[in-house]
């Protein structure tokens, strides 16, 4: 009972019928007052026209020679027709003619006062005649004017009541029909905060609830699409965990079972997997960290080619032994960049380690810093590698992606390089994006503001 009574359904029905009452009320006030005025009015012109009338009448029957002889016989007939006494008097105020004699009721019978109207005949004021606003004993009821402005009412009170009801009914019909869609919603919404992300309502109705439903769907699917992405990050975690873990315990029962001998190799195996494990920690923790903006950023105007000579350096021996030619080309006097040096750098690292993993022996890594026209820096790490199906590059950021998902972690990643270079760019106020073409090779762009509010944007080859 209590969710009816507040329900917005009813609100609009009261609202929309006390609207209606006060229009109703209003107009049947104004024309109501107008039908009275002008009741009056007409009554006051019918009493002047028949006092015009009488005064004519009488005029024609009074004669210089018999004077009011003749009047009596016309006072009766006039009386009868009008429903009104008439009386006329001469000069002197004696009565000459009564057009109601015959009832012997004697003139003046309501004590008031009679208005006298002069009869004139020429020029000459030959005597008065009194109308008698009231009905007489005997007389046809005349009904009064004043009844019109009271049938208005009537029926003004009436129309009001029928069209209340009618309006109402058509509100209700209304108002269910445009609140469906929200009740609709309401239930939707209910259902998904229930834990049924799959809930969607059909974006239908006005242009306002079209808005509103179709924000409802874009949100259940974004939260329905985040679900999915937790659940898929737990299984991806559990998964990479798993691996390590797996080979240090398997060590360590056949070492334990004295199936293998606690030696340097074995040893240096389980050491590699705690590495591996370790590495992999350390890397769910930073994107944690850059993810949800607890990661602090040192940072200050610094030397890019510097850190991309270091980068390249320390990448050097390892292209070496993969049999890929590395090379660098950097501009004399590169201006300063505002970045946090140590996260740039792992950036690049990032970009580096897929390069040369994902270039053949006899294939070539090159990173080129070209400074633009309109105050931008470009790094480009670009690789003549086997390149990426153009299906992959919207997902290559992603958490755990692998572009060959047969890829162990020891030969593949675990797929969080770039998601971690994506998000130390974004923190930097830049972004990052991939150009590949299947046997083509790859590179990959980023961009940092610099310090003067330019740009720096980096090019880095397929993961």
């Amino acid at each position: 009972m209590r969710k009816v009574l507040y329900s917005l359904q009813l609100r609009l029905i009261i609202g929309f019928a006390a609207i209606l009452a006060l229009a109703l009320g209003s107009v049947s006030y104004y024309v109501g007052q107008a039908a009275e005025r002008e009741a009056e009015s007409m009554q006051t012109r019918r009493n002047e026209i028949r006092r015009a009338r009488i005064e004519r009448l009488v005029s024609r029957n009074y004669s210089v020679e018999f004077q009011w002889e003749k009047i009596q016989p016309a006072l009766e007939q006039a009386g009868r027709v009008s429903g009104r006494r008439i009386v006329v008097t001469n000069q002197h105020g004696d009565i000459v003619g009564d057009s109601h004699k015959g009832f012997g009721v004697p003139w003046r019978r309501h004590d008031k006062t009679i208005i006298s109207s002069p009869i004139v005949v020429g020029d000459q004021e030959v005597g008065f005649f009194a109308l008698d606003s009231e009905n007489v004993p005997g007389a046809i009821p005349e009904p009064p004017i004043s009844r019109l402005a009271s049938a208005v009412n009537r029926y003004l009170l009436w129309a009001g009541l029928a069209s209340g009801v009618v309006g109402v009914l058509m509100v209700s019909l209304v108002s269910r029909r445009l609140l469906s869609p929200m009740q609709a919603l309401g239930h939707a919404a209910r259902r998904l905060g229930g834990g049924d992300l799959t809930q969607r309502v059909p974006a239908t109705g006005p242009t306002e609830l079209v808005d509103l439903a179709g924000s409802f769907n874009a949100m259940a699917g974004s939260l329905q699409n985040a679900e999915e992405q937790r659940r898929n990050l737990v299984a991806d975690v559990a998964h990479e965990l798993r691996t390590p873990l797996s080979n240090i315990q398997g060590y360590l029962e056949a070492v334990k079972d004295g199936l293998l001998e606690p030696n340097e190799e074995t040893i240096d195996t389980i050491y590699q997997q705690a590495v591996h494990l370790s590495q992999l920690v350390e890397d769910l923790r930073l994107l944690a960290q850059v993810e949800g903006g607890s990661l602090g950023l040192n940072i200050a105007p610094d030397s890019l080619p510097e850190v991309l000579r270091r980068s390249v350096e320390a990448f050097r021996a390892r292209a070496e032994a993969e049999g890929v030619e590395l090379s660098m080309y950097t501009p004399a006097d590169f201006p300063l960049v505002t970045m946090d040096r140590t996260r740039i750098a792992q950036v690049v690292a990032n970009l580096l380690e897929n390069a040369i993993r994902h270039t053949p022996s006899g294939g070539r890594v090159e990173v080129r810093l070209d400074e633009a026209a309109i105050a931008k820096a470009t790094v480009t790490v670009s690789d003549s590698g086997e390149g990426i199906p153009a299906q992959e590059l919207p997902h290559l950021f992603e958490r755990f992606h692998r572009v060959d998902p047969s890829r162990a972690r020891s030969t593949g990643g675990a797929g969080l390089g770039l998601t971690i270079a994506k998000q130390l760019v974004e923190a930097h106020g830049g972004t990052i994006h991939a150009e590949s073409a299947l046997g083509q090779g790859s590179r990959f762009v980023f961009e940092l503001p610099l310090g003067d509010g330019g740009v720096v944007k980096v090019t880095a080859g397929i993961p």
